[in-house]
């Protein structure tokens, strides 16, 4: 726990009857506002410091803790009481304290008596612990004030309750389980009788170092007049343990950018300048262009948790090549190193430091998907334009066919029906040789097995993307057409929403969970493991970047029924709008036609 304390006399008074403790070691905590002014009030807040402090050391293991800081401040009181009555100078002397007796870094009790106050910032909300004991608050706890009255009482600071007044006062106690992240402020009527709650809570919750909070919330109260004495105790338990999601953003971002020499040093040596896209620039202009540019995409997207940098890195890769008239092959064999060359140094990041590269590998995976998925959208657009291209073909030939049928035949009805359903994409040749070695191929069986043994047996659709990554994964020819007729069966005939679209995607992520961890489990070497895993992340790549195509492919009516319901729209506007128009001029035409018949008679107004 961080704990810092700080105290000023202010600007009007010229002594401080404040004390605090500050005691790590005990867990002790309190502020101790002195009351009496020359009959020795900051006599008496040290005084029943000592004497709270003397008691909890004294008997910390043997009561329990409520008990003990109850009993402590009782004891505070009566030493106050007692040095009251035996000098005269100091009859009428007393305090307020709060106290905070930390039992473990999850629990604390919290004691006070007058008006000294206990507040908890938790999750950026500012709460009062304690209620002062004032003569005017205990009127409005019997209902004889309002909250609003008892702010313009005259008596609103006089105490109902304090240390030394009598040997023995009523003490209110409150037990808290704190959690992580949580703060307690301790303070005295000067630092919240000068500041607002809402500047109050800013300034705690700011997120800065107790020790900085403390001294921020006194220089609050001094701005805001300083008053009075002023004394502040900032108490902050342990933060939570950082979530996946932060360690990607901080430590996960900053190591893969320190990897971003070896990335391109790994992706000239995979032959990256020799890529038809960068065809034309120099080694090391082809590596800036390419491989810093896709480096500096993950970073940003890594740092604030989104995919919009690699996605459109992507989409400009490929959409430029596209527009000049490349080959898809160009741009997968230049995906494949990128991917290669990431997952190598996510791998490097693992070696060193096997928690944050788990995390980054899963963070660097969704990144490479996301470009995937960029690129099976600008895919599926080019086998939408081909796919027309071959009707409008097929549509000429059907069309002279039934031409020379009608010239025989005269009464012949025959015509040619334009419907795309892309019926022409067939894997372009047989798969002869995957291109893997039998481990790697009994390796992704096992893990295949082992991950429907691990999916529940209602996930039907999570099985059949299993079968879908297997054959995708085992086709080693490098056809996409392999996953776009998978991705078509999985896709199958589901509407274009939330409802239809969300199970496929989550079950094609939580295939990827399952799959990626099961190759953990198979008995092989790590170097056969790392095959098997690079065979089926390429595999789900390619099978979300199909089904991604398919998806885009089928809202393409509904967008094109918007744009026509949008025009119709636009047009109705028109037509209200002329009406608005027309009813507005027989307003004004027949406004100054007056009935003398009508009984206001001819002045045209409703005063009969």
């Amino acid at each position: 726990m961080r704990v810092a304390g700080d105290t000023n006399v202010g600007k009007i008074r010229t002594t401080n009857e404040d004390s605090m403790i500050v005691e790590p070691a005990k867990g002790l905590y309190a502020v101790l506002d002195g009351m009496g002014g020359a009959n020795a009030g900051d006599i008496a807040s040290q005084m029943a410091r000592d004497a709270l402090h003397e008691y909890v050391t004294q008997r910390r293991g043997s009561l329990a803790p409520r008990q003990l800081l109850e009993a402590a401040i009782q004891a505070g009181s009566a030493a106050v009481y007692k040095a009251s009555q035996a000098n005269r100078e100091r009859h009428g002397m007393g305090t307020t304290v709060v106290a905070c007796l930390i039992v473990d870094p999850n629990h604390v009790v919290v004691g006070h008596v007058g008006d000294s106050r206990c507040y908890l910032l938790r999750q950026g909300r500012l709460q009062a612990l304690t209620r002062d004991h004032t003569i005017v608050e205990e009127l409005v706890d019997r209902g004889l004030l309002t909250p609003d009255e008892a702010e313009r009482h005259p008596y609103k600071n006089v105490l109902s309750r304090n240390l030394g007044a009598r040997p023995e006062t009523r003490v209110d106690l409150v037990e808290l389980e704190l959690k992580p992240g949580d703060r307690l402020l301790l303070c005295s009527d000067g630092l919240y009788g000068y500041s607002s709650v809402e500047a109050i809570q800013y300034v705690l919750g700011s997120g800065d170092a107790p020790d900085h909070v403390a001294r921020d919330l006194i220089d609050l109260a001094l701005r805001g007049g300083g008053g009075d004495n002023v004394s502040t105790i900032v108490i902050e338990a342990p933060q939570a343990a950082p979530t996946a999601s932060t360690v990607v953003k901080t430590s996960g971002a900053m190591a893969w950018w320190q990897k971003r020499q070896r990335f391109l040093q790994i992706a000239k040596d995979r032959g990256l300048p020799k890529n038809a896209i960068v065809r034309g620039l120099s080694p090391d202009e082809a590596l800036e262009l390419v491989g810093l540019s896709l480096c500096q995409a993950i970073f940003h997207d890594l740092e604030k948790s989104t995919g919009v940098n690699v996605w459109t890195f992507a989409q400009n890769l490929a959409d430029g090549w596209f527009e000049r008239g490349g080959e898809w092959a160009a741009v997968r064999s230049l995906m494949d190193i990128l991917g290669t060359c990431a997952r190598v140094c996510v791998d490097e990041v693992r070696g060193s430091d096997a928690q944050l590269g788990f995390l980054l590998d899963v963070a660097v995976s969704r990144a490479l998907v996301v470009a995937e998925l960029a690129l099976g959208g600008l895919l599926a657009e080019r086998l939408r334009q081909v796919d027309s291209d071959l009707i409008e073909l097929q549509s000429v030939q059907h069309g002279l066919a039934d031409q020379a049928a009608a010239t025989e035949d005269p009464d012949s009805n025959a015509q040619w029906v334009d419907r795309p359903t892309i019926p022409f994409l067939r894997p372009d040749r047989p798969v002869t040789n995957t291109g893997m070695s039998e481990e790697v191929m009994d390796g992704m069986s096992k893990t295949m097995t082992i991950a429907r043994a691990r999916t529940s047996p209602r996930a039907e659709l999570v099985k059949h993307v299993l079968t879908s990554l297997s054959k995708v994964a085992g086709d080693g020819g490098g056809n996409f057409a392999t996953a776009v007729l998978e991705a078509r069966e999985l896709y199958g005939v589901r509407p274009v929403d939330d409802a239809g679209v969300m199970p496929l995607f989550d079950a094609l992520d939580t295939a990827r969970i399952i799959s990626a961890s099961s190759v953990h489990q198979i008995q092989a070497t790590e170097a056969t493991r790392a095959k098997v895993l690079l065979a089926l992340s390429t595999a789900h790549q390619r099978l979300v970047g199909a089904c991604t195509g398919l998806v885009l492919e089928a809202s393409i009516p509904y967008s094109e029924r918007l744009r026509d319901v949008a025009a119709i729209t636009s047009e109705m506007r028109t037509q209200v709008a002329e009406a608005e128009k027309k009813r507005a001029a027989l307003e004004r035409e027949h406004a100054v036609n007056i009935d003398s018949s009508l009984p206001w008679g001819s002045r045209g107004n409703t005063e009969w």
